[in-house]
């Protein structure tokens, strides 16, 4: 009967959790915790008790964490959740089709000089505090845990680091100069779309203006590093959130455009006389 508050406890913890979370070292270290305590209990009852204790401090962390939030909730820009459910069987499929799960040093410093290392080698302009909040992140969110495991590989060109299911928050943090990171991927994703967003809707007023000039303008006024691959990783993230932006059309520049010029205001002046 002691052990049942184990299990409590550990359903509670488990509800409302993302596949991110769940699938992280944090909660595989949980649930192996709440499994052997539930076991041990039947053998040692006083051990029920603290099952039961953790089920009530539970639920007064809950409630005091719901009666802080706002009366107004953030609007998030994520998918839907049958959206977020294919998309996130697809990152699945695609670890899978590259080989697994790589294994990580379990030292946060080890893990620190990774992040480091990637970061001066492709400037990524994260910050200490960043970098420590991202290594943090990584014992609890198995997407940040990902990330730190793709910065062991080697790559050639910005573009191999570009592929894959986190496509656009790589892209966010390599072109901004300055950039907001957090732990909760849901909240990095609608910074990610905030930022995207702010920047297209300043290029959308950039008319008949050639797309590479577009980029230059863009880097120079969001101090940015933007080139044409990140760009367009970038439209086609905001494009799949339902956010259409018009990349405009710029004409053919031709040899003989000045002399067409010319003549046409020659037969005009003609015309006149």
């Amino acid at each position: 009967m002691s052990s049942i508050f184990f299990f409590i406890f550990l359903i509670m913890m488990f509800k409302g959790k993302g596949r991110d979370a769940i699938g992280s070292d944090f909660f595989k270290l949980l649930f192996f915790l709440c499994f052997f305590g539930g076991a041990v209990s039947l053998f040692f009852w006083p051990l029920g008790f603290v099952g039961g204790i953790a089920v009530v401090a539970w639920l007064i962390h809950k409630f005091g964490k719901k009666n802080k939030k706002s009366e107004k909730e953030p609007y998030e820009y994520g998918n839907n959740r049958r959206e977020q459910e294919r998309e996130w069987r697809e990152y699945r499929q695609q670890e899978k089709r590259q080989g697994g799960r790589e294994i990580l040093p379990a030292a946060a410093k080890k893990r620190r000089k990774i992040v480091e290392s990637f970061n001066d080698r492709f400037e990524l302009y994260l910050t200490p505090e960043q970098i420590k909040g991202i290594v943090d992140a990584s014992y609890f969110s198995e997407i940040w845990k990902k990330e730190i495991e793709a910065m062991t590989k080697k790559y050639e060109t910005l573009s191999q680091w570009y592929q894959g299911y986190t496509k656009w928050l790589r892209v966010y943090l390599r072109v901004f100069h300055v950039q907001e990171v957090t732990s909760d991927i849901r909240q990095q994703e609608s910074i990610c779309v905030y930022a995207f967003e702010e920047v297209f809707q300043y290029a959308d007023s950039l008319f008949d203006m050639p797309l590479s000039e577009k980029i230059r303008a863009v880097n120079d006024k969001f101090y940015a590093s933007f080139d044409d691959i990140s760009f367009m990783i970038a439209y086609r993230f905001l494009e799949s959130k339902g956010k259409k932006h018009e990349l405009g059309r710029s004409g053919i520049v031709r040899e003989d455009a000045d002399i067409d010029e010319l003549l046409h205001k020659y037969d005009t002046g003609k015309a006149v006389q």
